[in-house]
């Protein structure tokens, strides 16, 4: 049985250091003009900042999150090479 991983972000960006008044520049991820700027001071919409982390945290969860119940394919042929023949189960 296959799930769905669905991972939210919301950022906290109501601090003073996440505008910069009267200077747009293109956001760092959808080259679009903001006076947004990321942790890093970078302009980044805080939309874009999200979807970038969230894709991140998808990726990574991913790769470490395995139903050890059903085998990877690879494991199955694996295992299907190793079994002895014949017998009883």
């Amino acid at each position: 049985m296959a799930g769905e991983l669905l991972v939210r972000v919301r950022l906290d960006w109501t601090g003073p250091g996440h505008y910069e008044h009267g200077r747009s520049r293109p956001c760092r991820v959808c080259d679009t003009p903001t006076q947004m700027r990321d942790g890093r001071g970078e302009a980044c919409h805080q939309s874009c900042a999200e979807d970038e982390l969230a894709r991140e945290l998808l990726g990574t969860g991913r790769a470490r999150i395995a139903d050890e119940r059903v085998p990877a394919p690879a494991q199955l042929a694996s295992a299907r090479r190793s079994a002895p023949s014949g017998g009883t189960r």
